[in-house]
This record gives structure tokens, C-alpha cells and sequence, in this order.
């Protein structure tokens, strides 16, 4: 996937916060685009050729274990999961991954880490 194309979608019910990575994310030359329930992230998948996704646990309508599974059902669901969220037991750890997540960072998170765990999956998904 060219750099161009590369459009991160950042599921995050807490404005502030989405707003926040988006602009991590900016800062390191990434585009985004801003999604606030489960049910909108499953559309901007859809309607947008999204290369990774930032996803939160904690949404409304539809919670981020659910998302992630759904997601990952769609024919073009193979793209990095990072889950980053405030939930931060072994058994969260393991549902997370269990549903097709990638990787699981726990807030206040090292915005380094995620970065370069995104950076990593990004290139290693490049065909």
C-alpha cells in the first residue's frame, strides 16, 4: 500500500481523545479520519480504503471486541488492529487479541510504542 493511500481510521468515543491521536498521528505524516461508535467505524471501513485502525474498547453502541470481530469478517478486514484503551486486565489483553486485534496498548500509552508498532504492521502488510 503506497504512502499516499495510507489513511489510519482512529475509533475513540471520547472527542478529545480521538483528536489527540489524530494529531500524534499527524505529527508523524499519517493521515486519519475520526470514527466515534462501532457502527461508524464498520462504515468508514466500508466506504474508505483505511490501512490500519486505531480502535478503543470502551464505544456506545457497539464495544470494540465486537467492532474488531465484525471488522475482521469483512472480505477487506485484513488490516492492522491496535487497540488502545483504559481496560487493562490479562483478561481484556487476551479478548482483544482473541478477536483479531494486533496489538493491545493500555491509556495513558507510550505514543513512541504505538507509533512504532503501527510503522512495523504497516510495513509488514505492504504487498
Amino acid at each position: 500500500m503506497s504512502k499516499e493511500n495510507c489513511v489510519i481510521l482512529v475509533v475513540e468515543d471520547d472527542a478529545e481523545m480521538n483528536e489527540l491521536q489524530r494529531e500524534l498521528l499527524g505529527i508523524h505524516g499519517m493521515d486519519s479520519i475520526p470514527a466515534y461508535t462501532g457502527t461508524e467505524a464498520l462504515r468508514m471501513v466500508s466506504e474508505n480504503k483505511v490501512a490500519a485502525i486505531l480502535l478503543d474498547i470502551m464505544l456506545p453502541e457497539m464495544d470494540g471486541f465486537e467492532t474488531c470481530l465484525r471488522i475482521r469478517e469483512l472480505p477487506h478486514g485484513t488490516m492492522p488492529i491496535l487497540m488502545v484503551t483504559a481496560m487493562d486486565s490479562p483478561e481484556c489483553r487476551e479478548r482483544g487479541i482473541a478477536v483479531g486485534a494486533d496489538a493491545y496498548f493500555v491509556k495513558p500509552f507510550d505514543p513512541d510504542e504505538v507509533i512504532n508498532s503501527l510503522r512495523d504492521m504497516l510495513e509488514n502488510s505492504d504487498e
